[in-house]
């Protein structure tokens, strides 16, 4: 796999931790005596210390999985494990409702499951053989990956699993590095054509798209409440769910994030406006913006490529000291004018974006002020069946 030559400023801000332990500290002290609590702490982040505990590599492979990116980190995967062979099915209590009325976004991010799983099993001595939508009759079962002895096969990509986290916190606006396009191509491979947004106009019109879907969504009700409903406030709702968006995950700086635990929960009008500003004052500023579209946009098989060849990327973004975040308002606006035979206002304005139907997936890429916190993870005890 190449590597791109990025600008040595891209390579200088890479090192962030100075600033990240002055956000920690304005965190802390904000934190002391008021009933907040600190980020990444407690048993919902214990499945990132990974593989901290699993021995068994069919087990390896399912605990790199739950790591994987997915909608709003509804977490939608269960998993079946044997001797040599682990089963993926989707978990429907997980649905976004309104937000994922057609089940895509849930399909790519089980898609992103199965890459970390193959990627794990390679790491520790089997060779895995997968098998999509295995069941004609149990549309859940979304993956059989039979893993037969091999030799281990360590890989970048797999070291980066631990280490990927979403970022919606400030990026540098600058242009991409050298040879980033081209790298995203070949780690797309087959699974998702790709549309590649670097321009100042290009962004300025993804930018615009992305706000006006945005507002959309907070228009409508059904899709503002399906949304909110994943929200995790209080220490004790992360506990308990160990899934979900939480303060910590939503790029905001350390004294914002202090201070929002001392309020009490926001209704969703309120979070949804906190989301537009974010998205229009931070969250639409990249490098490049990126667009994956396949040829069928509702086949289901499909979907999981596209969501493997989205792991790989932001798997390999991390290696590289970038940051990437999904922004997928313009698909989730698409799929509710699908589902509600609406205009297609914002199904045509994406695929003017993207040069073609079939967009499935869309994120920002570029170099972060400050690394992301992780979201808090249910353990695999959680998710086996």
């Amino acid at each position: 796999m190449s590597r791109p030559s990025p600008d040595p400023l891209f390579r200088a801000l890479s090192r962030r931790s100075l600033l990240r332990g002055v956000a920690a500290g304005a965190a802390g002290a904000l934190l002391v005596g008021c009933g907040g609590y600190p980020a990444e702490e407690g048993a919902a982040y214990h499945p990132w210390r990974f593989p901290e505990g699993e021995a068994a590599p069919e087990r390896v492979a399912a605990a790199a999985a739950i790591l994987a990116s997915n909608p709003h980190n509804t977490q939608p995967w269960l998993f079946a494990i044997a001797p040599e062979r682990v089963d993926v099915f989707a978990d429907p209590a997980k649905s976004l409702g309104a937000m994922d009325p057609l089940a895509r976004e849930m399909h790519l991010g089980l898609g992103c499951a199965l890459e970390n799983l193959v990627l794990a099993a390679r790491a520790h001595g089997r060779e895995p053989t997968v098998a999509l939508l295995p069941d004609p009759g149990d549309r859940a079962h979304v993956a059989r990956v039979e893993l037969a002895p091999a030799e281990p096969q360590a890989s970048l990509l797999y070291e980066m699993i631990p280490e990927r986290h979403t970022n919606r916190g400030p990026y540098l606006d600058a242009p991409p590095p050298e040879g980033l396009e081209a790298q995203l191509r070949e780690l797309a491979g087959s699974d998702a054509a790709l549309t590649f947004l670097e321009s100042d106009a290009d962004k300025a019109a993804f930018r615009d798209a992305t706000l006006d879907a945005t507002r959309a969504i907070i228009d409508d009700v059904e899709m503002r409440e399906a949304s909110h409903v994943w929200y995790r406030h209080s220490a004790d709702e992360i506990r308990r769910h160990r899934d979900g968006t939480t303060l910590d995950a939503t790029g905001n700086g350390a004294a914002i994030r202090a201070l929002g635990k001392r309020t009490a929960r926001p209704g969703a009008k309120t979070a949804a406006n906190f989301w537009l500003t974010a998205t229009r004052t931070t969250q639409t500023r990249a490098s490049a913006f990126v667009i994956l579209s396949t040829d069928a946009r509702d086949d289901r098989a499909q979907q999981l490529r596209c969501g493997r060849a989205y792991q790989r990327m932001h798997l390999w973004a991390t290696s590289e000291g970038l940051a990437v975040q999904p922004l997928n308002q313009l698909a989730e606006r698409q799929d509710r004018e699908q589902e509600l035979a609406l205009a297609p206002e914002m199904t045509e304005r994406l695929e003017a974006l993207a040069g073609r139907p079939g967009a499935q997936f869309l994120f920002r890429i570029g170099v972060p002020w400050e690394d992301a916190f992780a979201s808090p993870r249910r353990p695999l005890e959680w998710v086996t069946r």
